[in-house]
C-alpha cells in the first residue's frame, strides 16, 4: 500500500495526540506542585535548623555567662580567704551619710535618676509607692528644725532603711493563686517555659547572712558555720515572689522548714477540681523544688545524681532545671537590688524577718511595674559584697504518690517533648542544665 501525502490523517489519530498533549500539561502541573511542596518543605527546614541554632546558641551564651559569673564569685570568695581576717565589727557596712545630708537638707527635695538609682528604683515605681504610703506618712509632727517632714522625704527614709511597707503591700502584693483562673495562668505560664505541666511555682531557699545572736546563738550557725536566718521563697515564671517565710534559723532542715511554714498547709489542701489527667494519673498542681525538698505528690524533685540516670530522667532533669532558673533569677536580683541581705543584717534577730520581707516586697513592686534592674547591681564591687557559700542539703524523704507523679511527668515529657542528652549542657546540680 502506497502512503499518499495529500491525504489527510486520520482524526482518531488527531484525537490521540490531543489526549497526549492533556496528559504532558497535567504531568508538568503535577511536577510544578511536587517541585513547590519540595521547596516549601526545604525553607521549613531551614527555618527550623536556624531556629534549634540560634536557641541553642542563645544557651550556649547565656551558660557560659552563668558559668563566668560562678567563677568570678568563686575567685572572689578565695580571694577573701586569702585577705586578713577583720574583727566581726568591720563588717557593718556605712552608709553614705553624704547622701542623708544632700536630699534633707531641703524639704521639697526633687530626686534626680541618680539619687533614684540608690533606691533600686526608677521614678515611677518610686512614685507608686509614694501614693499607695502617703496617707500613712503625711506629716504629723514637727522634724528637729522646726520644719515638718514631708511624706516624699519620709518614703525615701524608709525607702533606705527599709522600713515599713508590709503593713500596706503584704497581703496585695505577695499572694498564692486563688482561684482556678490564676490557677490555670500560672500553670499555663510554666509550661509555656519549660513544657512541664501543672507547676505553681518554685520553692527554694536562701540563707540571709546575720549577725551573731545574743540568745540561743547556735541555732543560727549553718551548715557553712556562719549565722543565718533562711528565706524560703515560691516564685512565679517571672521572677516575682508568691508566697514568702523568714522565721527559721540558718540551722534548720530545708525539709522541717517547709513542713513548719504555711505554704504545706495551703498545697496540702488544694482542692482535686485543680487536678489534670497526666497519662490517667489525676495531678494537682505543685511546686518545683531541688534535692533539699522531700518528695511529695505536690512538692516535684528532680530525680536524684545517681551513676547511671535514663535517657528519659536525665532530659527531665534538664526541664527542671530550666524552669527552676526563674528562682535563681528572682533572688540575684533581690541581692542585687537590696545589698542590705548580702552584707549581712545587723539588729535585733527579732527584727530580721521585717526586713527580708519588706525587700521582697519591693522586689515584687519594681518587678510589676517593670522597674529596669541594672546588671551592674549584682556585682561584687567589694569583698562584703560577695554572697557567702550557700549550705546545701540532700533529702532521703520520697513518698510512692510523690514517685509516681514524677513518673508521669517524666513519661509526659518524653513522649511530647525532644530528648536532651548533651552533656556540654549539663550543669552541675543533678544534671541539670544551666538556661
Amino acid at each position: 500500500m502506497s502512503f499518499d501525502p495529500l491525504v489527510k490523517p486520520n482524526s482518531s489519530f488527531m484525537m490521540d495526540n490531543n489526549e497526549i498533549a492533556q496528559i504532558v500539561n497535567e504531568y508538568r502541573t503535577m511536577l510544578l506542585q511536587q517541585l513547590g511542596l519540595h521547596l516549601k518543605r526545604q525553607r521549613d527546614q531551614i527555618v527550623r535548623m536556624r531556629q534549634r541554632f540560634i536557641t541553642k546558641l542563645s544557651h550556649r551564651l547565656h551558660r557560659n555567662y552563668v558559668l563566668y559569673r560562678r567563677q568570678r564569685r568563686r575567685l572572689l570568695i578565695d580571694v577573701s580567704r586569702l585577705l586578713p581576717k577583720r574583727q566581726a565589727q568591720q563588717r557593718r557596712h556605712e552608709y553614705n551619710r553624704e547622701w542623708w545630708n544632700a536630699f534633707s537638707a531641703s524639704t521639697e527635695h526633687e530626686f534626680n535618676d541618680e539619687q533614684l538609682e540608690d533606691f533600686r528604683m526608677d521614678r515611677g515605681s518610686f512614685q507608686f509607692l509614694l501614693d499607695r504610703l502617703k496617707p500613712e506618712l503625711t506629716p504629723s509632727r514637727q522634724a528637729y528644725n522646726g520644719t515638718p517632714l514631708t511624706a516624699k522625704m519620709k518614703m525615701a527614709i524608709a525607702i533606705y532603711v527599709l522600713g515599713t511597707v508590709q503593713k500596706v503591700f503584704r497581703e496585695s502584693v505577695i499572694t498564692m493563686p486563688e482561684d482556678a483562673n490564676s490557677f490555670e495562668r500560672v500553670t499555663g505560664e510554666f509550661q509555656d517555659l519549660c513544657g512541664i505541666p501543672q507547676i505553681v511555682g518554685i520553692v527554694g531557699c536562701l540563707h540571709i547572712p546575720i549577725s551573731q545572736p545574743c540568745n540561743v546563738p547556735l541555732q543560727y550557725i549553718n551548715s557553712k558555720g556562719w549565722n543565718s536566718v533562711i528565706l524560703q521563697a515560691v516564685v512565679d515564671s517571672s521572677g516575682r515572689f508568691l508566697d514568702i517565710s523568714c522565721n527559721h534559723p540558718g540551722r534548720t532542715q530545708i525539709a522541717d522548714v517547709v513542713v513548719n511554714s504555711t505554704i504545706y498547709e495551703t498545697m496540702d489542701q488544694l482542692g482535686s477540681s485543680l487536678q489534670r489527667k497526666i497519662n490517667d494519673l489525676p495531678v494537682s498542681p505543685f511546686l518545683l523544688g531541688d534535692n533539699a525538698y522531700p518528695l511529695l505528690p505536690w512538692l516535684i524533685t528532680p530525680y536524684p545524681a545517681k551513676p547511671k540516670l535514663s535517657h528519659a530522667e536525665h532530659s527531665f532533669n534538664v526541664y527542671v532545671a530550666k524552669a527552676r532558673g526563674s528562682l535563681s533569677y528572682t533572688f540575684e536580683r533581690l541581692l542585687g537590688r537590696w545589698k542590705v541581705l548580702n552584707r549581712g543584717i545587723h539588729i535585733d534577730v527579732n527584727f530580721i524577718p521585717d526586713v527580708v520581707i519588706t525587700c521582697c516586697i519591693l522586689h515584687n513592686i519594681a518587678e510589676r511595674l517593670n522597674s529596669p534592674y541594672v546588671d551592674a547591681w549584682s556585682e561584687c564591687h567589694s569583698v562584703e559584697d560577695i554572697t557567702p557559700e550557700q549550705p546545701q542539703w540532700e533529702c532521703q524523704i520520697v513518698t510512692e504518690e510523690g514517685e509516681a507523679v514524677r513518673n508521669q511527668l517524666c513519661k509526659y515529657v518524653l513522649d511530647n517533648y525532644p530528648v536532651i542528652v548533651d552533656e556540654e549542657d549539663v550543669g552541675e546540680n543533678n544534671g541539670g542544665v544551666v538556661f
